[in-house]
């Protein structure tokens, strides 16, 4: 209590002095050409309408969460650096990321120009940790020209999982004649990030709604049935590839560019790489928010963002709670979400801009979806990543092995209430 008392004095403090010319260092993750290139342009443009601040941008491309704790107990951290929403329990109970909430005022921040349920994304008690870099509901792609041939109606809003399986079903096919599938009509993932929304529309729940155990929630009957499905529609009805089968045609790339995939459960990154195919004319794709299961009347999405932090060791705290109003700003969202295009923006006005300028139809699909999107567990419950990989065993027990699905979230469950919460 005393240290965090400590920090916000010198914060305050310094919000207050006349700046010098100083170094401000930011970490993400990332690294390809094209967002290296992207980034110098960001900082150059805010290096123009800041003169008195140099930024020093440093990319930790593998193992990103280990790097950035280490450079913290090493004494020598960056002044800002990217939260993700599945880590903030990991840095915030740590105390490594600043409250910035007393200095929104300070800052002139319109927090009503920011959608409240992301900006929740990254408060707790009353703290506000991060200002959105970007995010994006979890939704489903459908392949138009796929249903078009197979004489299906594109899916509603108000659709059902028994509908995904049926359409599906009707995708499948083996279109060289020998004997093998060579189209689905899903690609399935075994990753926890893909399906707890699934879970969760199928009527499923993954943990308790005061975030304290999984016993009951992940081997609830409901879950239990949802788990079902999804790995049927792998072993049972053959409407998604396995591992194996999705190496033998090429990858998953390949599938989804190709027209071989007909409905792909992902979020906004997924259209980045599927507009030059769009644009060449040889895949049309639409955007649907997920279907609703037998014990929910709803369809449920699940949002996953990052957000731009000050680190509480900074040695400029000023320039660096500056230099994070300008990323989340229309300044910064300009070439955080405009010219990437990689997500959503945050920031409203900036996403009103996203939907008028897109020419294929499909942000509006996206942002209808936000105000009904939720907090991913992993921005509640501290080092969440465990249960993912428990999870995600579980999945391979049930797949490879041939596990009871009760059998193996009865384990995943007891796993994570041990190895989680500490029971």
């Amino acid at each position: 209590m005393k240290k965090a008392f400590l920090i916000g004095v010198v914060l305050l403090l310094t919000v207050f002095l006349i700046a010098e010319t100083v170094e401000i260092r930011i970490t993400g993750w990332g690294g390809g050409e094209e967002e290296t290139q992207l980034a110098r342009e960001k900082i150059a443009a805010f290096e123009a309408t800041h003169p008195n601040i140099k930024i020093v941008n440093e990319v930790y491309p593998d193992n990103y969460t280990q790097a950035l704790l280490t450079s913290f107990a090493a004494g020598n951290p960056p002044d800002v650096f990217l939260l993700d929403a599945s880590y903030m329990p990991t840095f915030t109970e740590r105390g490594i990321a600043v409250n910035i909430a007393p200095y929104m005022r300070l800052l002139k921040v319109d927090l009503d120009e920011y959608y409240p349920n992301v900006l929740d994304v990254f408060s707790s008690d009353g703290k506000l940790y991060g200002l959105p870099k970007g995010f994006t509901p979890m939704v489903v792609y459908y392949n138009k020209k796929m249903l078009k041939e197979a004489g299906l109606e594109e899916p509603a809003d108000d659709w059902t999982w028994n509908d995904f399986l049926y359409m599906a079903t009707k995708l499948t096919k083996d279109t060289d004649g020998d004997g093998k599938l060579d189209q689905f009509g899903a690609q399935i993932s075994k990753y926890f990030y893909k399906m707890c929304p699934m879970i969760w529309s199928y009527g499923g729940e993954i943990v308790s709604p005061d975030y304290d155990r999984a016993t009951g929630y992940l081997n609830s009957r409901e879950t239990i049935e949802a788990v079902q499905f999804f790995t049927d529609l792998i072993l049972k009805y053959g409407v998604s590839p396995d591992s194996s089968m999705i190496d033998a045609l090429g990858g998953l790339g390949n599938m989804l560019y190709t027209n071989k995939i007909g409905f792909y459960i992902s979020g906004h990154w997924s259209l980045f790489g599927m507009k030059k195919y769009i644009d060449e004319g040889t895949l049309d794709i639409g955007v649907v928010r997920l279907p609703r299961g037998p014990f929910i009347d709803h369809s449920r999405t699940v949002i996953y963002a990052t957000a731009w932090a000050v680190t509480s060791k900074s040695r400029h705290p000023r320039e660096g709670l500056e230099l994070v109003r300008w990323l989340s700003s229309a300044e910064g969202q300009e070439y955080e979400v405009l010219k990437a295009k990689i997500e959503l923006s945050g920031h409203i006005p900036t996403n009103e801009k996203l939907v008028s300028e897109d020419p294929y139809g499909l942000e509006k699909k996206f942002v209808d979806l936000i105000p009904t999107a939720e907090k991913p567990i992993g921005a509640v419950v501290k080092d969440w990543y465990k249960a993912e990989d428990i999870f995600t065993e579980a999945m391979d027990k049930i797949l490879l092995l041939g596990t009871p699905v009760k059998e193996a979230l009865d384990w995943a469950a007891s796993e994570i209430d041990t190895k989680v919460f500490g029971k």
